[in-house]
């Protein structure tokens, strides 16, 4: 089994917000394995993205605040390091790939100048140096002409070739760890299958661990080796992609699993929801915060919150009803 190049133990991160505090990602724990995909699933606003950034130490100042837990990269807890400690990690061995790369990417700088400025900063390159790598690098992620894609600015490409340059930016130093923050969700369709297999080529070649955060359970499904299901900033269920579909243990789980559309269903089979809404992080019950919208909910749901149990040695969920499902 493959060591834990990246183990986030019981974080938290809240934001001071004017209605009050808001603990946006509450007592999360899990591993990224080396050279592995861990995937992380939900809902928007579950606490998938917060919990990249407080990795990546990219919350927005002074609101956000990691308040408690580790982030434990090869041994070093990044929530510790001083500031000019974490910039040296950030773009060199940990990188991310946010969802929407006209805003991730600089308007007003070519498309050359934001990757050489990542070489200039974590390599020992003369200006020359950087831009023959960074030619290198937009043609290894499948940009066409690259030296001249190098003097162009970001509204000249398309959607899609804006993400190949956010990817290439984000793996110019050739990183052991990628985080991938949603990249598909601005492309369609066909494009979106393009991207991941990028991912997927890239990892395999250069041997880094990826955590690919997703809406998607088809991605999930596709790309990734173990899964973490995030509800209202907790983590519900995490295990093997084996294990989740499976096997899936949490009622919110199986209801992700059933909302997906099936061809051999339709039209015949309406399509399945999650009746109900996600509990405001300001208002969270005292007990399951998936009680509200659980088909199996018992009056205990409703007065303590469940700990996270083991299904199996690599199978673990929160939820008091999981072996009468």
């Amino acid at each position: 089994m493959s060591e834990a190049l990246l183990e986030v133990s019981h974080l938290v991160t809240e934001f001071d917000t004017d209605e009050g505090v808001v603990r946006a990602v509450d007592d999360v724990s899990f591993s990224a394995l080396a050279g592995e995909t861990l995937g992380i699933v939900g809902e928007s606003g579950c606490g998938k993205s917060v919990t990249a950034l407080s990795i990546m130490r990219l919350l927005p100042q002074p609101m956000g605040k990691i308040t408690s837990g580790e982030v434990l990269f090869k041994g070093r807890d990044l929530t510790r390091l001083p500031l000019t400690e974490m910039q040296k990690i950030r773009g060199a061995d940990i990188s991310m790939v946010f969802q929407e790369p006209m805003t991730a990417l600089n308007p007003v700088h070519t498309i050359g100048r934001q990757i050489t400025e990542v070489l200039l900063l974590h390599r020992n390159y003369t200006a020359q140096e950087a831009i023959q790598e960074a030619v290198k690098i937009l043609d290894r992620v499948g940009i066409p002409s690259p030296d001249i894609r190098m003097g162009e600015y970001p509204h000249q490409l398309s959607g899609g070739m804006r993400q190949r340059v956010v990817i290439a930016i984000a793996l110019a130093c050739n990183p052991s760890l990628l985080i991938a923050d949603e990249p598909t969700t601005a492309l369609d369709v066909t494009i979106q299958a393009q991207i991941l297999e990028l991912i997927k080529e890239l990892q395999s070649d250069l041997g880094m661990s990826v955590i690919l955060i997703t809406h998607d359970l088809g991605v999930i499904a596709e790309t990734c080796d173990h899964v973490v299901v995030m509800y209202a900033g907790r983590v519900v269920e995490k295990g093997s992609v084996y294990d989740l579909f499976d096997n899936p243990a949490h009622p919110y789980t199986r209801g992700l699993l059933a909302s997906i559309p099936r061809l051999d269903t339709i039209p015949k089979a309406k399509l399945s929801v999650i009746d109900g809404m996600v509990p405001g992080l300001l208002d969270l019950p005292q007990g399951c915060r998936f009680e509200n919208r659980c088909p199996h909910a018992q009056p205990s749901c409703t007065h303590a919150s469940p700990l996270i149990e083991q299904v199996s040695t690599s199978h673990e969920v929160s939820c008091f009803r999981w072996q009468d499902l």
